[in-house]
């Protein structure tokens, strides 16, 4: 007789590799680098609300949830205490952005206005076109109704230079905040409203000075000592070489010229321009590598002091510098507090390219700028970080076959390297990018491949020391090769985007998408056990519903100032402004950016042809009651009246709700999406201000 064994079942073998993962990931902590990501998703549950909710009420409720966990986890509930330890997180995430709220923002204007302002100007950004922009500290106003705005945003076209610190009296016509400019679209006014800016706008004239800088005002400054490495930059360098030095050393890019920056982000090196952590790295990395090879070739300090951690220290001032002359902007704060978590890891004598370091990172950003979690910058590089430093991790672990010691090998080991890391953070940065911008850059590996290693090894380190020289007057000569850099750097990004044409524009993506990808990544990245492979399934699938987005028949901007309709084509057709940001986002969104003429008008109105027939847009009441007849949809943006008994877009509804998306289908007729469905309930909405 013959015992045949029982075969074990499937579902044994797949919980015993569940088990075995989990145990493997529980020994080495990594369940608790989730904790950030927790937090992240309470700052989007807050931002998210169709209420503000209350600071105090959230603190509590986060504070009651920790005492739930200390306590849970010293008693025989200790299995509900990791529970509790996500829900404290989760509302630890939504208390620290109502904090923000309460503490940091700051009134809105909730009307049109034009006064006189007495201010102080906090903040100074030359645009593309020459104008200067302002961001001034109310102290008076003649007419304007209290409460003020703490700041507010201005277009200055002459007067300058103007210089952080001094007091000005400028006469000024002042608007609210701007929201999306499609549903789901990106909230300018929400950015504005947390860095304490209530009102935005243009000055009419030259503003007046009133006092100059104090002397001993740090901000100010420093903001002279970026007007100098400017104009120095301008004095050395052609022009557009010096607009893209002075973009990558101190944040100021209206020097660039428009041609150059939109080369730029079509070939994918966009993010040279960006300071965060690229520059961050090659500036205090360069640094700390220059100390540590100089001290280690003097003997009597490299056999008694600790060179490694003088080279940190050294290297950590170096990036403080940099922090401040490059500006200070969200992202460049962001790359500083990572670099300085990996220095300080370095002085503590504990591994710097963690993923707990980057855990520290994210966890210090959060708490300095909780509102940040929802910007492209922050979503971008953690993503590119945590891909990268994942990706190292599985490597070190696996490490095998090096390359042949030979006199290629450091040749190769950077190109490989290089090739890697490109290959990897743009992968991983590639769906948020697609759904915050509309579009991908299909020839970026082959751009970064060819640009950066001039960048990395040229470019910047002649800027550092073209900077350190500058005090002694002897920047020429490394800015002049600086300058030949740049131009190469700008020849591939022309050539590269001139390859691509239109092919980056990929229209709206879902939203589930990145959030897949985004899932699968932190899944695959954050574990270390054998389940960690399990990411890879939501990373396909996220990037495979890029293309799948929601594709608008009409789009109706906040103020009625735009129209653009679906032609038979897919392009879209314009009635009002078909130029700037807001038609731009639509023609990237519709996947589609070609021209098209604008809607032919007459003095009662204009019609756009749509999928389902005549889209009219009546301009006076007279030709509402033929429009409401004939027409498939009447958007009423221009006039206070509708139609009674038609479904349709109007002014009332624009100024509560928002800009409006709409499709048609046979069986349902035009349905619409608005951004902001609840209306203005936010903080940070005001009704939309209506051009007509």
């Amino acid at each position: 007789m013959v015992l045949a064994l029982p075969r074990q079942r499937p579902t044994a073998d797949v919980v015993d590799w569940l088990r075995s993962s989990i145990d493997h990931d529980t020994a080495f902590s990594r369940f608790g680098l989730w904790l950030p990501v927790i937090g992240v998703v309470g700052i989007f549950a807050a931002v998210a609300a169709p209420f503000d909710p209350p600071a105090p009420a959230v603190v509590a409720a986060a504070a009651v949830a920790w005492v739930a966990r200390i306590i849970t986890g010293r008693s025989r509930a200790a299995a509900l205490a990791p529970w509790f330890l996500a829900l404290a997180a989760f509302l630890t995430g939504a208390a620290a952005l109502s904090a923000q709220s309460a503490w940091f923002g700051t009134d809105v204007m909730r009307y049109s206005a034009t006064d006189t302002l007495e201010g102080t100007v906090t903040s100074v950004r030359t645009r593309e076109d020459g104008r200067t922009q302002l961001v001034l500290r109310i102290e008076g106003a003649e007419d304007l109704a209290k409460p003020w705005p703490h700041q507010v945003r201005l277009s200055v076209r002459n007067g300058g230079p103007f210089a952080v610190g001094e007091r000005i009296s400028v006469t000024a016509r002042l608007f609210p905040l701007t929201g999306p400019a499609m549903p789901g679209g990106y909230d300018p006014g929400r950015r504005l409203y947390f860095d304490r800016i209530g009102a935005t706008g243009f000055a009419y004239g030259a503003p007046e000075r009133l006092e100059p800088p104090p002397r001993w005002s740090l901000l100010a400054q420093i903001g002279a000592v970026r007007s100098a490495i400017t104009a120095r930059l301008s004095a050395a360098m052609e022009p557009s070489a010096a607009g893209f030095a002075a973009a990558v050393l101190v944040g100021e890019r209206g020097g660039l010229a428009s041609a150059d920056t939109e080369a730029l982000r079509v070939a994918g090196l966009g993010h040279i321009l960006a300071i965060s952590g690229l520059h961050m790295a090659l500036v205090a990395g360069g640094v700390f590598a220059a100390v540590r090879t100089g001290l280690a070739l003097i003997p009597a300090i490299a056999l008694r002091y600790p060179i490694k951690k003088l080279a940190a220290l050294t290297g950590l001032a170096s990036a403080i510098l940099y922090l401040a002359v490059s500006g200070g902007s969200v992202a460049t704060v962001r790359a500083f507090v990572m670099l300085s978590v990996a220095l300080i890891a370095v002085l503590s004598e504990r591994p710097a390219l963690t993923m707990r370091t980057v855990a520290v990172a994210a966890v210090v950003v959060m708490a300095l700028d909780p509102i940040s979690v929802t910007e492209p910058g922050f979503q971008m590089s953690f993503a590119a970080v945590i891909a990268l430093v994942g990706a190292y991790e599985w490597w070190s672990a696996r490490r095998a076959g090096a390359i042949p010691s030979m006199w290629l090998r450091p040749v190769l080991v950077f190109m490989t390297g290089l090739a890697a890391t490109s290959l990897i953070a743009g992968l991983a940065t590639l769906p948020v990018g697609a759904y915050h911008f509309h579009r991908i850059a299909p020839l970026g590996l082959i751009a970064n491949l060819m640009a950066m290693p001039i960048f990395s090894l040229i470019t910047m380190p002649l800027g550092v020391i073209a900077m350190i020289a500058m005090p002694f007057g002897l920047e020429h000569l490394p800015l002049a090769a600086m300058d030949y850099s740049i131009r190469a750097i700008l020849s591939v990004a022309h050539a590269v985007a001139a390859q691509t044409g239109d092919g980056g524009v990929i229209g709206a993506v879902p939203v589930i998408a990145p959030v897949l990808a985004m899932g699968g990544l932190l899944w695959a990245a954050l574990f270390t056990g054998p389940w960690r492979i399990a990411g890879v399934l939501p990373i396909v699938v996220g990037l495979a519903l890029l293309p799948y987005g929601p594709r608008p028949d009409v789009y109706v901007s906040p103020d009625g100032s735009a129209i653009a309709s679906r032609n038979a084509s897919g392009a879209l057709a314009f009635v009002g402004r078909d130029t700037g940001f807001v038609a731009d986002m639509w023609r990237k969104a519709n996947g589609d950016d070609s021209q098209v003429p604008p809607a032919l008008c007459d003095p009662l109105g204009c019609t756009l042809p749509s999928i389902a027939g005549a889209v009219a847009i009546p301009t006076s009441p007279r030709a509402l009651a033929i429009d409401c007849t004939l027409a498939s949809l009447v958007i009423s943006a221009r006039i206070r009246q509708s139609c009674a008994y038609k479904a349709g877009v109007t002014r009332e509804d624009l100024s509560r709700m928002g800009a409006a998306a709409l499709n048609f289908t046979p069986d349902d007729g035009w349905s619409v999406r608005w951004a902001r469905p609840n209306g203005p309930v936010r903080a940070w909405q005001v009704p939309a201000r209506m051009r007509y």
